[in-house]
Formats: C-alpha cells, sequence, structure tokens
C-alpha cells in the first residue's frame, strides 16, 4: 500500500495556498483558487499590498493575509475584508508576524495575534473582533512571539518564536486557563530544562495531538555544555517529541541537517521543510523520503530577515484531516495526498 500518491499541475506566479475542502486558494493573490485536478477560478480582488503569506481557519472561510517581515495583515470571511490586523514594528522586518485562526473545544473561531506589543499575545473571537484576554493586569515576560499554532482540539497553543540574544525557543499555554486568567499569556511557559537543557535552539514545533509536541532544533550549538546524554533530550538538528501534559521528553533523534519548519500528518510522522520536504518517521527518527525536486526553502525558525529570495519558503498548504500537503514551485503546484492509514500502520 502506498504511503503517498503525487500530482502536479501548472499554476504561475502562486503568492499563498490554503485548502478550502477540495481547493487551493491563493488568498493573497485575491482569492485564485484551483481544484486538485489543476482547473483555476480567477482572483476576486487586488489587495495591492506587500502581503506574502495566508493562514485559514480550519473550514477555510475564514483567512488573514499578512506581511512575513512586516507590521499589518488583514482578517478576510469569504474573501471578503473583517478588519485590519496590526503588530508592533519592534524587530518587524526580522521576524515572521504571529498570527493562528483555530477553533477551540466548543467549536468557537478563535484569532491569536499580538496586536499590541511584540509580547502580548491575545486571543479573541475572529469574527467580532471581542477580546477573550485583554486585562489591566498584564504584564507580559520579553518574548518574540511567532510561529503560532494550536491543537487539534483547540484545547493548547504554541509560539515557536525567540527571546533576545537572540535564541529560538517554544512556549505553551492553555487555553482555557488563558480564558480564566489572561496573566496565563504574560509568561514564557517553556518545555522544562531537561528537556533541552543546553539550550538546543528550539526553532520549530508541530502539535501531533492535544497533549504531545513535535519539536526541532536548528543547527546553532547549544548554549551550555552537557555531559550527561542517559535522557533523551533535544540536540542541534534534533527531533524530539515532548509531553506536555507530563512535561517529559518522550523521545529524540539527531538529523543529518536541521529539520526547519516542521508540520503534523498524524501522530506517528512530520514533515520537515528545510531546503526540501522531507517525510520523518518519528518512532525511530528515520527520513521516510525526500522530494529532492521540490525546493521548500531554509527556514529554520521564526527569524527569516537574512534569507535570500531563494531562501524564503513558497506558498505551502497543509490539510491535516485530509493529508494533503501542497508546495508551489516555479510555474506548477505539486500535491502529496498521504495514505494516513498506511502511515499509522507502520
Amino acid at each position: 500500500m502506498p504511503l503517498f500518491r503525487q500530482s502536479h499541475f501548472s499554476a504561475s506566479g502562486v503568492h499563498s495556498l490554503c485548502w478550502r475542502d477540495d481547493e487551493l486558494v491563493d488568498w493573497v493573490g485575491g482569492g485564485r483558487a484551483f481544484t486538485v485536478a489543476g482547473v483555476e477560478r480567477g482572483a476576486i480582488v487586488n489587495f495591492g499590498y506587500r502581503f506574502d503569506a495566508a493562514t485559514a481557519s480550519p473550514d477555510g472561510r475564514f483567512a488573514v493575509i499578512y506581511e512575513r517581515l512586516g507590521t499589518k495583515g488583514l482578517l478576510l470571511r469569504d474573501g471578503q475584508i473583517v478588519r485590519e490586523l496590526d503588530r508592533s514594528y519592534y524587530c518587524a522586518d526580522a521576524y515572521e508576524f504571529p498570527v493562528a485562526l483555530f477553533n477551540d473545544p466548543d467549536g468557537r473561531l478563535l484569532l491569536a495575534h499580538c496586536p499590541g506589543n511584540y509580547c502580548r499575545l491575545e486571543l479573541e473571537e475572529a469574527e467580532t473582533g471581542r477580546p477573550l484576554t485583554a486585562s489591566a493586569d498584564r504584564k507580559p515576560s520579553n518574548f518574540f512571539h511567532s510561529q503560532l499554532s494550536a491543537s487539534p482540539h483547540g484545547r493548547r497553543l504554541v509560539s515557536a518564536g525567540w527571546l533576545w540574544h537572540p535564541l529560538s525557543l517554544v512556549a505553551c499555554y492553555d487555553v482555557a486557563q488563558a480564558f480564566a486568567d489572561p496573566k496565563h499569556l504574560d509568561d514564557r511557559h517553556g518545555l522544562g530544562g531537561s528537556f533541552n537543557p543546553g539550550l538546543a535552539e528550539e526553532s520549530s514545533a508541530c502539535w501531533l495531538d492535544d497533549d504531545h509536541l513535535a519539536v526541532a532544533a536548528s543547527a546553532e550549538p547549544e548554549q551550555d555544555i552537557v555531559e550527561d546524554d542517559s535522557e533523551p533530550r533535544l540536540h542541534p538538528c534534533g527531533l524530539a517529541v515532548y509531553d506536555v501534559a507530563n512535561r517529559t521528553c518522550r523521545r529524540a533523534f539527531k538529523m543529518d541537517e536541521s529539520p526547519g519548519r516542521i508540520l503534523p500528518l498524524e501522530t506517528g510522522h512530520v514533515l520537515s521543510l528545510y531546503r526540501h520536504p522531507k517525510l520523518i518517521e518519528l518512532s525511530t527518527g528515520k527520513v521516510v523520503h525526500v522530494w529532492t525536486e521540490l525546493s521548500s526553502g531554509r527556514q529554520d525558525g521564526s527569524i527569516m530577515g537574512g534569507l535570500s529570495d531563494d531562501g524564503k519558503p513558497p506558498a505551502m498548504a497543509l490539510d491535516r484531516s485530509t493529508g494533503r500537503f501542497a508546495i508551489a514551485n516555479r510555474d506548477a503546484i505539486t500535491v502529496l495526498e498521504f495514505n494516513l492509514s498506511a502511515l499509522n500502520a507502520t
């Protein structure tokens, strides 16, 4: 039984990709859309700004288009502008705009972003803009939030950002606790010293389920020397599985190169996106397949200011519910359809 099927179709000038049912939508490109067979529907609007990335709600109706290394974003509903989004200018030209759309456990669509201060993470009702974590008592710690993503059922939120000097680190938050006490969002709830005692750079993270994270490390050397390797822990160019509920590292592997940004396929596999997409088995750390014909950029953390044009990530989109991944390269879009049952059986 094959692990994946691969197809492609012609498409030039693609700026962003988001799944909406069986369509791929370029929201930055004004709502231009493609079926998986390559049938194209034209744009409905020209936004006329430097937007270069997009993220969408699980049902695909809402999307945020934004400038990765800028301060401006737009929240869209079915392609129509709901409101403008902004973040602080401070170091905005260095690291990726922090934003995520997700459903909480009650099914309410939430927007996570940093509308006032680079270090102040807020949760809002996406459609109405009603603030859910605003409080005069909040005093956020010095952390640059970025690469936000929610666990599958919206119970937790992760921020793969950085703090000065700079050091890329991961912070985790409990959504219900943030509603009960917004000050919960003010501390950097890290993954624990035993997970990363040498302070390897935690460059990317993705949720495997509501309690487990896969975490990737960049190639940067550790900040401290650690002699004891008797327990699994994160290393430079490493990949680890972390149990958030029990605050333990379950497994850890050293890779041949940095994994870069990682995306979850299901609980046992991730896609690594540094240079080329790679399918990685989390039980062994084995690279199952590499798509060397596809270029996925050299993003290795939230700090992207020094990336050349050919190192910047292309338009990509993962539909985790169906196991479909799409990537735009040159004048084509390639779609990888993963057999989730077969992956779970490996």
